[in-house]
């Protein structure tokens, strides 16, 4: 299979994004409605503790601004997108098309989150640094570290929702495991609570569950202070897990099904 087809799949992902322009302005405004809200939160609660958990509170509004500006362009549907097609009947024809369906699916949705990041992470982050000092680094290298966060934290999102796409299959729809994931994003990923909030038992969960590297680790790379190749390798091996355990299930998925209908 050459590069091509991908392409024009990650070409195709990021002109839909963009083809809906009010859509896009709608959820720019309303993401910017909740960093306005979580950063006047974070403000007074930091006047009223200075610090949380151990770590300043002022450190604390400004991981969860910059995840919350980062995790628009890493969240995906894909797990609804697979329901909808083992519904439908169209992965049939995903079947005999000369391209990985799972590969296919990744570069359209990769190609849908580069036009997220331009029109909604990057005003996102520069609207929440204009209501509160976030301590945005001036190394280009932690910048350069951000970006590499995100394509890690997307190819880790897109790794679990293609396998709970393929279980929506098995479960008949994807509704139940949508809300299931959402929760649970909500609740561990850090970019509407922070995980400092949770109890030491629940860090020590969410610190062996996926979620926290689609928003909490982006923050950590950009306004932390520690290393960030740690981090980045652990959304690596997390990625490769979730892709490995997505293309087993693919395999034993595509080889007999039945449509829903017939």
């Amino acid at each position: 299979m050459t590069l091509a087809p991908l392409r024009a799949a990650a070409a195709l992902g990021f002109r839909h994004h963009l083809a809906y322009r009010s859509e896009v302005a709608i959820q720019l405004v309303a993401a910017g409605i909740v960093a306005a809200l979580n950063g006047a939160l974070w403000t007074a609660a930091g006047e009223a503790t200075p610090t949380l958990g151990g770590v300043p509170t002022t450190a604390v509004r400004a991981g969860v601004l910059v995840a919350w500006a980062g995790i628009g362009a890493v969240a995906t549907r894909v797990h609804e997108d697979m329901g909808e097609r083992f519904r439908t009947g169209e992965i049939a024809a995903d079947l005999v098309r000369p391209i990985s369906l799972p590969a296919m699916i990744y570069a359209r949705d990769l190609g849908r989150a580069s036009a997220s990041f331009l029109v909604q992470a990057v005003p996102l982050l520069t609207i929440s640094a204009c209501f509160a000092p976030l301590g945005l680094p001036h190394a280009p290298e932690r910048w350069a570290g951000w970006v590499a966060a995100l394509l890690g934290a997307h190819a880790v999102n897109v790794g679990l929702s293609f396998s709970l796409g393929i279980g929506a299959f098995r479960m008949g729809s994807a509704t139940g495991l949508t809300h299931v994931k959402a929760t649970l994003v909500s609740l561990f990923a850090g970019a509407l609570l922070p995980l400092e909030l949770l109890s030491p038992t629940l860090q020590a969960v969410s610190r062996c569950l996926p979620f926290h590297l689609l928003g909490r680790t982006p923050a950590q790379v950009l306004v932390g202070e520690g290393p960030v190749l740690p981090l980045l390798a652990e959304q690596a091996v997390w990625a490769a897990a979730l892709w490995g355990l997505g293309l087993w299930l693919w395999r034993r998925t595509s080889r007999s099904f039945t449509i829903q209908g017939g």
